[in-house]
């Protein structure tokens, strides 16, 4: 449950006009369904906001009575006996933990967003000296580094190397199943960072509600990246649902990061988080144009160069709604076979010979083109019968070097098929 603000209005404004009876104050938005609470407590469907693959909106509007809403404060009111009662034990069980951990150092790891904000708030409202950490991970927004920048006594943590440089030399794109940014320039980042020696506990603000891995996370957490190091973590909020989290933030007059104003639920990672979703890319497409455009740039040319039409069987447009994910579609359409032989100067007869092929030795999906290159060169250019690097190696009585000398001939040659 995100509160809708001003900015975010004007952003819906600009894509509808079917929202224009939004103002600040009094609605919600949920997993793509804008609501509101009733004067009675009862949550209220105002409005479905859905995008498309062009990240344009579409809106459905539900028919319900909403002359009658209950506005911020209102709810912030209803709901006054619940949020003093969560403070008032996310403060015990920081206290409680700093006199269990009397010989460690106290630190609020924030990442800018609210949840951390919040810890910090309850921290110091427990009169405890504490650091404040902040892990740069080079992929944050201006919103979160003026955000980070505005706490008093913040210690940043810099990479050695910065998101893009590392994505650049690894030639590699994150995705849902296969990213490693988080541990590199979060935990890995920290490790590097703070003496190993020291002895820390740390408060932390994530909550059992936001996954299910989290819903079985206790009072007390490590992670297990922190290796021997004598360091453990607090999670105060753990039991807070996201309703309470902003009841809370508006209760309290707190400040946080402006990005959440913009339509965000979350505000970490901008732009090339493989666990952000198209309501996200439009925003970022709205607010942060140069990014967008820059992540854009780097799908295009990381699509062309690795040919993941071969890998993901989508066009070049496709891959820009669905390279955080795995194969697009099972077989390849006519336009994505097109578009390859159009790219590699290929007749589409031979383009077509690309895709879907598994070893004939192993079973293992052949995605290398310089591999389903090197078959057709040696078996013809409409072979059904194709093998893996390694059991083509085999069957061509080669060694890995002589490979390599080969497909490098066959490329300066000019051949098509590479």
């Amino acid at each position: 449950m995100l509160p809708i603000f001003n900015n975010y209005i004007n952003f819906l404004k600009n894509k509808t006009d079917k929202l224009d009876f939004l103002t600040e104050g009094y609605y919600w938005y949920d997993k793509s369904i804008i609501k509101a609470f009733d004067m009675t407590g009862n949550i209220v469907k105002v409005a479905r906001v859905q995008f498309d693959d062009k990240l344009n909106v579409e809106v459905k509007l539900y028919d319900n009575n909403m002359m009658f809403l209950e506005n911020w404060q209102e709810t912030v009111q209803r709901n006054s006996s619940r949020l003093i009662e969560l403070e008032s034990k996310s403060i015990d069980l920081i206290k409680d933990n700093v006199v269990k951990h009397n010989n460690r150092k106290f630190a609020v790891l924030t990442s800018g967003g609210k949840d951390s904000s919040i810890v910090l708030h309850l921290v110091r409202k427990s009169n405890i000296e504490h650091e404040v950490i902040f892990n740069n991970t080079s992929l944050d927004c201006a919103d979160t580094y003026l955000h980070i920048k505005r706490i008093a006594n913040v210690v940043i943590i810099n990479p050695e190397e910065g998101f893009y440089q590392w994505r650049e030399r690894l030639n590699f794109i994150p995705t849902r199943f296969a990213r490693a940014c988080c541990s590199i320039f979060k935990e890995g980042a920290m490790t590097d960072y703070l003496d190993k020696d020291s002895k820390y506990l740390f408060f932390m603000g994530m909550r059992n509600q936001e996954s299910a891995r989290r819903s079985t996370y206790v009072d007390e957490w490590r992670n297990d990246k922190w290796g021997k190091r004598e360091w453990d973590a607090i999670l105060p909020i753990r039991e807070w649902s996201e309703l309470d989290v902003w009841l809370y933030i508006l209760k309290e007059g707190m400040e946080f990061n402006d990005k959440y104003k913009k339509g965000y639920s979350r505000v970490g990672c901008a732009i090339a988080c493989p666990f952000y979703q198209k309501s996200t890319w439009a925003l970022d497409k709205y607010w942060y144009p140069k990014g967008f455009k820059r992540w854009q740039d780097i799908l295009i040319e990381d699509f062309r160069s690795n040919n993941k039409d071969l890998i993901m069987n989508c066009t070049e447009e496709e891959y820009l709604t669905c390279w955080n994910g795995g194969v697009f579609r099972e077989k390849p359409t006519d336009e994505v076979v097109e578009q390859f032989a159009k790219r590699n100067n290929l007749e589409v007869d031979v383009a077509k010979n690309y895709f879907n092929h598994r070893c004939s030795e192993c079973d293992k999906r052949i995605k290398s083109k310089e591999v389903l290159g090197m078959n057709m060169k040696f078996n013809g250019r409409q072979v059904n019968r194709m093998y893996c690097k390694k059991h083509l190696i085999e069957k061509l009585n080669i060694s890995k070097t002589e490979w390599n000398d080969i497909v490098q001939m066959f490329k300066q040659q000019g051949c098509d098929l590479f």
